[in-house]
Parts: structure tokens; sequence; C-alpha cells
């Protein structure tokens, strides 16, 4: 389609156009305003006047007038029915069977030219109308998720999520380079949004700070690491009497530094305890409280990063076998575990997850269930039992490390892809298994040498 550049005064409104479609102008000339006219009018060719009669585009003829542009662009059509029949020739194109992606969301592109919506489109061409607004939203993204997408190596749908992400193209690079495959781009997306929640709350952590009248800082060096600052919980003025961080987190001679190893959080500490009065407090161990803390935020984030991770697998767990024909598929081993009374727990934490996956309250089964909803209730109080044992092995400490690990394979083959922390997860039981096997081994080599050891001691007795 060729575009041509026409001065808003020679473009007039159809005599069909509705005058309703011309509210909300104000908004659509700030964009106007600001980025031009992005989508081009369809117009037919000029009359005796010089005047082009709008088709398409009213809306954005109004914006551009206001905002005052010289021009706009348009698309000349030679006759009213040239624009149904570029509507037909568009939707027609959509029932090719080589259409890539980019041709597609091209396609749903062009009909918005002429004022088609989402739910128009999807209606005209049977496709869904999730496909059609998250085919319009690859367009606005940066080239390379684009091609990405067309290529195959990123869904629709998780290109489409992205578009959360247009004001930091860094976020988008990052989630590009993490992601893989459906599920993986899901944790990846996870992931950018804890990123962004922890961005954002050490914006207002900081301006909150600079308001109090607060020095904010890097990490000084503290006392235990050879420095002299120390953090003002741990100091006492001259009579003994602690001192309290908020009152003094402003005043001269003390500053804050922002703990970012989970979420920010404001430290307060003195950088010359001397020059202000002040003096550590009785059994001070500033190196232990700091080891303290940083196991406490490690522990936190890696929490937050499991947390994320669970999320995303449930959401698989019930897309996947939420229904009779993906339950059916585990029916096998959630019987095998039932009949070996292996699943003597309660549902607990994970009762939701276990509702979701039957379809209704496993509890509140009714006596004429069908086979269908029976076996989505067992399997949905198997995976429930699943996670639950996940959770448990996750701490090192108990849990059927075996049965997690069988878990997180049958996960894996079915699609779907394993978070880092998950990742980390399934090796360390993998090398924990390992172990016990090579203990295993040892043990039972000193058995059979302490058996042959016996057998000496009794033929040599015997003669």
């Amino acid at each position: 389609m060729e575009i041509t550049q026409i001065p808003p005064e020679q473009l007039v409104p159809h005599e069909k156009n509705a005058h309703s479609e011309l509210r909300g102008i104000d908004a659509l000339a700030q964009t106007v305003a600001y980025l031009g006219i992005i989508e081009p009018l369809v117009v037919l060719p000029a009359d005796e006047q010089g005047n082009y009669t709008i088709v398409a585009g009213h809306r954005r003829h109004a914006a551009a007038t206001q905002v005052g542009l010289e021009t706009v662009p348009c698309v000349v059509v030679d006759d009213p029915g040239a624009a149904d029949q570029l509507v037909t020739m568009l939707v027609e194109n959509l029932h090719r069977d080589d259409l890539t992606l980019l041709e597609e969301a091209t396609t749903y592109q062009q009909l918005t030219l002429l004022d088609w919506k989402p739910d128009r489109i999807a209606q005209a061409t049977g496709r869904d109308l999730d496909r059609v607004e998250q085919s319009l939203t690859l367009r606005k993204l940066p080239e390379p998720v684009q091609q990405a997408a067309n290529s195959g190596e990123v869904d629709l749908v998780s290109a489409a999520a992205l578009t959360e992400f247009l004001h930091d193209p860094k976020a988008i690079e990052r989630i590009m380079k993490k992601g893989a495959g459906y599920w993986g781009y899901k944790h990846a997306i996870a992931d950018e949004r804890t990123r962004q929640e922890k961005k954002q709350a050490l914006e207002v952590l900081k301006a909150e700070l600079t308001l109090a009248g607060a020095k904010v800082t890097p990490r000084p060096k503290f006392a235990s690491e050879g420095g002299t600052a120390v953090r003002v919980e741990h100091l006492v003025d001259a009579d003994g009497n602690p001192v309290d961080s908020e009152a003094v987190k402003g005043e001269p001679g003390f500053a804050v530094y922002i703990n970012r190893d989970y979420q920010p959080t404001p430290v307060v500490y003195c950088p010359d305890p001397v020059a202000v009065g002040l003096r550590p407090a009785p059994d001070t161990w500033e190196a232990r409280n700091a080891d303290r803390e940083a196991l406490e935020a490690e522990t936190a984030a890696r929490r937050a990063s499991w947390e994320a991770a669970m999320a995303v697998r449930r959401e698989f767990l019930i897309a996947t076998f939420g229904n009779a024909k993906g339950a059916r598929k585990l029916l096998r081993p959630a019987l095998r575990d039932l009949a070996g009374t292996r699943m003597n727990v309660p549902l607990g934490e994970f009762s939701e997850l276990a509702n979701a996956l039957c379809g209704c309250p496993i509890r509140e089964l009714p006596e004429n269930a069908g086979m269908d909803r029976l076996t989505r209730a067992a399997v949905g109080r198997w995976l429930a039992y699943c996670e639950d044992n996940l959770k448990d092995s996750k701490s090192g400490r108990w849990g059927n490390f075996e049965h997690a690990l069988r878990y997180l394979d049958l996960l894996v083959a079915e699609g779907y892809e394993l978070a880092e922390i998950e990742s980390q997860l399934h090796q360390s039981i993998t090398a924990r298994l390992a172990e016990d096997a090579e203990e295993d081994e040892g043990v039972d080599e000193e058995s059979e040498e302490f058996a042959d050891d016996s057998a000496d001691a009794e033929a040599l007795a015997a003669a």
C-alpha cells in the first residue's frame, strides 16, 4: 500500500461516519503530538475541490487537526468498495498455510488501519481474541524479539508478555537470554518481575531516606572488616544507653546504606563513633552479626526464588494435568503410591492446588462422581503429595529424595523447564543420592571383609 502525505484541511469526514467515534480525542492528541500519526488513514481520491473523503481514521484526523500537524499519512483507495476489498484480501491472506507469525501480525495491524478492533478481527478471521491481541502486541516489541517469535525460538504468548517491560529494553534482553521454551520464559519473566519490584522498592526507599534528611552512601567498611564504621544498633552512648537508629539517621555524624541482598533494607551506621561520643556496646560481635545477616539475606533470597518458581510450576501442573485427559497420564503412578500407602499426609498448604486439579473441592466429591472426576481427584492428591515431598526435600534434611528426583524428571518429560533454583535442587539431590550409594557400597565391602575375617578366624580355631 502506497502512503501519501495529505494536509489535514484537505481531509473531510465520510457522510456515514458516526459522531460518537470522535470521543476521547484529547488523550489521542497527546500521543499524536509526541509520536505523530503512526497508522495511516484510508481515504478516497480527491474530489473537484481537492478534498479527500476519509473512509477510516476519523479520530486520528481529529487529533492531527487539534495538534496542528501539517500533513498526515494516508492510503488512497479508488472507491468505497476498495476498502472492503482490502479487508477481504487481508482476511483471505490469514488462511495461508505458510503464514508466519510476523505476517499474521502485520495483517492484523493493517486491519486496524481500517479502524477494526481486535474483537471484530477475531470474529471475521475465526481466530481467538487472545491470539489477535497477542499478535498485535508483537509489532510493538524490539526487532530481535519479533524475529525470535517468527523463527519459533519464543512462543507468541511469551513474546506478548514482554510488552510489560517495554519501558526497560535491558530487561527484555535479560529475559531473552535466560528464557528457553514456554515455561522457561515464564520463569524468566517471573524473575524479572521480582527484579523490577526490588528496583522500584529501592527507588522508593532512597526517596524516603532523602526526604528524612538521611545521607545515603554505598556500603561502608565496618570495624569487623578493618574499617571504622559501626552499625548504630551496636553502639551505646557515654552512659551505656542504646542509640535509636530512627532518631539519628538524619543527624550529622550518621549515614545510611541500603542492604540490597534481598528486599532493600536501610542500615543506619556511624562512620566514626568516637567522633560523636559513642562506643561499641558490650558483647558486640560485629563479624558474627554480619555473617548472620548475610545468611538470613541469602535464605530469604532463595525462599523468594523458590516461591516464584513454585508459582510457575503450579500453573504448569494445572494447565497440563488439570483435566481428565492430562490426569490419565499420571493415574498409574498415583495409584501405585496410593496402593503402597505412601500418601498418608494431609493436603495442608497444597489443598488449593489439589482442588484446582480435581476441578472441585477434593474432600467434597459426590458419591456419583464419574471416572474422569475420580481420576482427576487421585492425581490431584498425588501431585499435592509430590509438592509437599519436594518442599521437604528442598530443606536437605528430610523427604523422600528419590521420589523428589523422579517427580522433577517427570515434569521435565512432560514439557516443563526447570527454574534455576529447581535445577540446583535436582543437582543437589542427585549428588546426595550418589554419595549415599557410595557409602552403602563401602558398608557392603566392610561387611564382606568382616565376614572373610570371621571365616578365617573360625578355620584357624578349628585347626
